[in-house]
Parts: structure tokens; sequence; C-alpha cells
């Protein structure tokens, strides 16, 4: 009989790939609502000085979200890209 390992090794990369992209779309869906809830910011109009200094704080808070998650993003699928094989010894 196959060791318990000798069974789960080749499921265990499908599980991480499908992981990582998994997690990946959802960061790159935070990016996007950032970035969108950052421009949308721009539609606001006010004259009072402290209200616009909220919304520039704000919106570049949510700007710097996105970048974060966009770097984010890109080192999950290059690790992704370069994770090695499992291979089985039968």
């Amino acid at each position: 009989m196959s060791q318990p390992n000798d069974i789960l090794a080749p499921q265990l990369v499908s599980v991480d790939i499908y992981t990582l992209c998994h997690v990946d779309d959802y960061i790159q869906d935070v990016s996007n609502d950032c970035e969108h809830l950052a421009y949308a910011l721009n539609l606001i109009e006010t004259a009072d000085p402290a209200s616009k200094g909220v919304i520039v704080a704000v919106r570049s808070a949510l700007l710097a979200h996105s970048e974060h998650a966009c770097k984010m993003s890109a080192d999950i699928m290059g690790k992704l890209i370069t994770q090695d094989e499992v291979s089985i010894n039968e």
C-alpha cells in the first residue's frame, strides 16, 4: 500500500495553485475597488478646506492600497510561475 503522502503529493501543488489564484483574484478586486473609490472622490465638490483635505487624504490612502495590492498580486503570480514541481517516487 502507498504511503499517505505519496497519494496526496500530486494534489498538493494543485491546491496551492488554486489557492494562490483565488487569493490573487481577490487582491486584484480589492485593488480595482480602491482605485475606483479614489477616482469617485474626485466627483465630490466642497468649498470647505478641511473637507477637501480629508478627501485628498482618503484618496491618497486608497491609491496607496491599490498600488500595494497590485505589487502583492504580481509577487503571488511570480511565485506561482516559479514554483517547483512535486515529484513522486514510486
